[in-house]
């Protein structure tokens, strides 16, 4: 007797479902991993500017490993998807926590530079790498200012009017 076989969607599928909508709506990097059922180290369908490290951009220079280029193609699909069907995500709650940390990021930096610890050894504990160090940090404040700002120019340009 035969029997007929039911194909399992394992959430790999293209579909938009309503948990991958939401995730990429709120700018959640761990909701869309879990989502779209990708794996820790594949990259996420966000952009730079909301998921940090692990987002991707179609700038991306293609990586040496194939399977790493197979899920950085994968993963700017899906964000070429989202983009098409709902748009920009929201990510003035992530642009704001971006530059809360590196305002702390650049406070440390700051206190590194400023208060020498006495009796430190090793790499980045010279005068000029502290340095270095506060004026990438100011450099990141600086960037996560403008980003927010030419958020809210935007958002205020599609407000409606009454």
């Amino acid at each position: 007797m035969g029997t007929k076989r039911r194909i399992i969607d394992r959430g790999r599928s293209g579909h938009l479902r309503h948990e991958v909508i939401a995730a990429w709506m709120a700018g959640d990097v761990e909701a869309l991993h879990i989502a779209l059922h990708l794996r820790p180290w594949e990259p996420s369908p966000l952009p730079y500017e909301i998921a940090g490290p692990l987002g991707c951009d179609e700038n991306d220079a293609p990586p040496d490993d194939p399977d790493d280029r197979e899920s950085l193609a994968r993963s700017l699909a899906w964000q070429r998807k989202l983009l098409a069907a709902v748009g920009w995500p929201d990510c003035r709650g992530v642009y704001e926590e971006n530059l809360k940390d590196a305002e702390e990021s650049l406070e440390y930096a700051r206190k590194r530079f400023e208060h020498l610890p006495v009796g430190e050894i090793g790499t980045g504990t010279d005068l000029e790498s502290r340095r270095q160090r506060m004026l990438e940090a100011e450099a990141e404040v600086a960037y996560c200012r403008a980003l927010l700002a030419a958020f809210q120019a935007v958002r205020a340009e599609w407000a409606p009017t009454r």
